[in-house]
């Protein structure tokens, strides 16, 4: 009995699509990147204002050090009320996160193996990190250069400082 070329693409379109299915099924994360997660913890305060979840921040590259910046009171990136922390980046632990990096000066790559963190920043361009912060500790933003040579940059571009709850609000609170 003799196959035709049909018959081979058929079968191989139903291997993908079960391969497809259960790598949609075994991945958690999926609804994060559909943006359709939903953040079952307690509310995240600015202020007297619940943050919204994914949590949306700001980072920028610039002099080999990253700078964060945090909507304010009125949850609002870009107005007068924002504030910003230098190299150290504070989160709440078990929380979906939304990093945009940009850069003002050099080619930056925000890096820490643990959390699992790789994405570039290039001048004149935007590009998100979306990740979930799954343990409490802090964790170093290394240095991971283009140009392949390492002592000509310091090896600590920021900290990653993820927080209880709780000890969130308390941090939020004190830079407000």
């Amino acid at each position: 009995m003799r196959y035709s070329i049909e018959n081979f693409l058929h079968i191989g379109l139903v291997i993908i699509l079960i391969v497809f299915c259960g790598a949609l099924l075994y991945f958690k994360s999926f609804d994060f990147f559909l943006g359709t997660a939903k953040n079952t913890s307690a509310p995240i305060l600015i202020g007297n204002r619940h943050l919204s979840t994914p949590i949306k921040i700001k980072a920028r590259g610039r002099g080999f050090e990253w700078t964060f910046h945090y909507p304010g009171r009125d949850g609002k990136m870009g107005t007068s009320d924002d504030f910003c922390s230098n190299k150290d980046l504070h989160l709440p632990a078990e929380t979906e996160v939304v990093l945009t990096l940009e850069s003002d000066d050099y080619i930056y790559i925000m890096s820490n193996t643990e959390l699992g963190l790789k994405q570039i920043a290039v001048p004149d361009m935007i590009h998100n990190l979306k990740f979930h912060t799954s343990k409490i500790g802090l964790f170093e933003l290394l240095t991971d250069p283009l140009c392949g040579w390492r002592p000509l940059h310091d090896d600590l571009m920021g900290r990653v400082i993820i927080h209880s709850l709780a000890d969130f609000n308390d941090w939020t609170k004190q830079m407000l």
